[in-house]
């Protein structure tokens, strides 16, 4: 028997061959697709912070502007900066706001203390965005223009003096005849308050002031309406020593002018601001307590009035707890005597009662009283009532001093009231509303809070209320088959897909398949061959 092929065997054997082997090669070979998964394209974070990044530095470059502020800090003549002082806010003396009952009052509404919003007039406004922003510095009281412009300085500055559109501190008592007597009439030209020179608020004739005839107290100028002086002049303070009993407080309606066991040490007041000092006497006349009350208008917004409150122990002697009360009767216009008021306390840990009895005494020595409600309350009412607040502030040593922060005010809606009080930070405070429209406020909400007692602030600075996330029912674990499940989602996300690609799965191996087909014939063609040779 031959072992030599014939040519159609040998053509069989060499097709079957270069069949297998295309076939293997299909199989075999990667494909530009896997290719592709292989080396993910960049996720579009990392494209967007590549093409960000010349804007930030675009950002960051000076303005050569600023350099102008050099000139106008060393100009030669004082008269600039002087001319521009009734526009600047002020700081540690009364703020900058004019007793006018006008817009101006406004500009601190913009931007909280210390913002761009406090600069002069003649300072570039285009520059406050930029990183060349003058410092700002606050002059202290006793300086004047004519000093500062003689100081030498290394970069751009921006110095800040008392508004001289207050006019001059009077430091001493009002008279007969003159605008709310006895008390002083003092307004932002939006709120207006009647302050007594024993600190307290409210007189029975505003004659002669923006609030016009008849009695004042804490009024809104935009309404032309009051919250604290219709019916009674009830609005007062009180301080005390539990230990030995010995309090002093202020309080037109229940202790008269002059209030209780009280000596007024200064009073100094401008067309916008007024100062308190008055000194405790025991029964003995010997001094206990020093209690300043400054009222100035807020740098941080025109609806508030922030009343500075200092509690010296000038006894000589450490007093282990000091008690202090503030209280109103809230009575609303245009519907006094029919009322709706909230009360919240926060997290203020000084805090330690509050109510709605703005009838009560002074004396935070007096105990707990109440109308309708204690503790807090939102549109309680209507009715005659108020609010009463009572702290309690822990020891003081011979000539130490504690301080904290009351806010009066009002605004157009309850909304603007909140983001009053979130522009001080307010930790504690009482709403006054006519029975009109108490859930808008409408058309004024009055505003009676505090600041710097141990709470967190209760509104952001957009008015949205600020509460501690709610608790968390424990929830009973999940099934296993449902973790898996979800795990299995999360990784069926991530895992690269061919379908992305433009590749179908199944063509290669349909085109291998078909290769071996062929191969196969090819082969058995060549077998049938040699036997038909042989």
């Amino acid at each position: 028997m031959s072992t030599q092929l014939s040519p159609r065997a040998r053509f069989g054997l060499v097709t079957g061959a270069v069949a297998t082997m295309t076939a293997l090669a299909f199989a075999l070979a990667p494909l530009p697709a896997l290719a592709d998964d292989a080396v993910p394209d960049p996720p579009p974070a990392a494209a967007a912070e590549s093409t960000e990044a010349p804007d930030a530095a675009a950002i960051v470059v000076p303005e050569p502007a600023p350099a102008e502020e050099p000139a106008d800090a060393a100009a030669p003549e004082p008269a600039a900066p002087e001319a521009a002082a009734p526009d600047a806010a002020v700081i540690e003396a009364p703020p900058a706001v004019t007793p006018a009952v006008e817009a101006p009052a406004e500009a601190p509404a913009d931007a909280p203390a210390g913002t761009s919003a406090d600069v002069p007039a003649d300072a570039p406004a285009g520059d406050s965005s930029t990183a060349g922003v003058p410092e700002v510095v606050v002059a202290a009281p006793e300086t004047t223009v004519e000093e500062t412009l003689a100081e030498a300085v290394e970069e751009p500055t921006v110095t800040l003096f008392a508004a001289a559109a207050a006019g001059p501190v009077v430091a001493a008592l009002p008279v007969p005849g003159s605008p709310c007597y006895p008390a002083v009439c003092i307004t932002n030209g939006t709120i207006l308050l009647a302050v007594n020179p024993t600190g307290e608020l409210n007189t029975s004739d505003a004659t002669g002031s923006a609030a016009g005839p008849g009695d004042a107290g804490l009024a809104y100028l935009p309404t032309g309406n009051d919250s604290t002086s219709p019916g009674c002049l009830c609005e007062g303070w009180g301080v005390g020593d539990p230990a030995s009993g010995v309090w002093g407080g202020a309080d037109l309606d229940t202790e008269g002018p002059g209030g209780t066991n009280l000596e007024v040490e200064s009073f100094e007041f401008t067309g916008s601001t007024a100062t308190s000092v008055v000194v405790v006497r025991d029964a003995a006349s010997a001094p206990v307590f020093r209690v300043t009350h400054q009222y100035i208008p807020s740098p941080a917004t025109p609806n508030l009035y922030q009343v500075n409150v200092i509690i010296e122990n000038i006894s000589g002697a450490t007093i282990a707890t000091v008690q202090y009360r503030r209280l109103m009767d809230w009575d609303i216009e245009p519907t006094a005597f029919s009322e709706f008021v909230t009360i919240q306390g926060g997290s203020a840990t000084a805090l330690f009662y509050t109510s709605d009895d703005g009838f009560a005494s002074p004396n935070p020595l007096s105990g707990p009283s109440s109308i309708i409600f204690e503790g807090n309350g939102v549109d309680q009412g209507p009715g005659d009532i108020g609010a009463l607040f009572d702290f309690r502030f822990g020891a003081l040593a011979p000539g130490a001093s504690h301080s904290f922060v009351t806010f009066y005010g009002a605004a157009a809606t309850e909304a603007e009231a909140n983001a009053a009080l979130g522009a001080v930070g307010a930790e504690a405070y009482s709403y006054g509303q006519s029975s009109l429209d108490p859930a808008t406020g409408t058309p004024n909400t009055f505003i009676f809070a505090f600041g710097n007692i141990g709470g967190a602030p209760l509104f952001s600075p957009s008015g949205a209320p600020l509460q501690p996330a709610p608790a968390v029912a424990p929830v009973a674990a999940a099934p296993v088959a449902a973790v898996a499940a979800h795990d299995v989602t999360e990784l069926e996300d991530v895992t690269p897909s061919l379908a992305s690609t433009g590749t179908e799965l199944a063509l290669p191996g349909l085109l291998a398949l078909a290769a071996l087909l062929l191969g196969g014939i090819a082969v058995a063609a060549g077998a049938v061959a040699r036997r038909r040779s042989a």
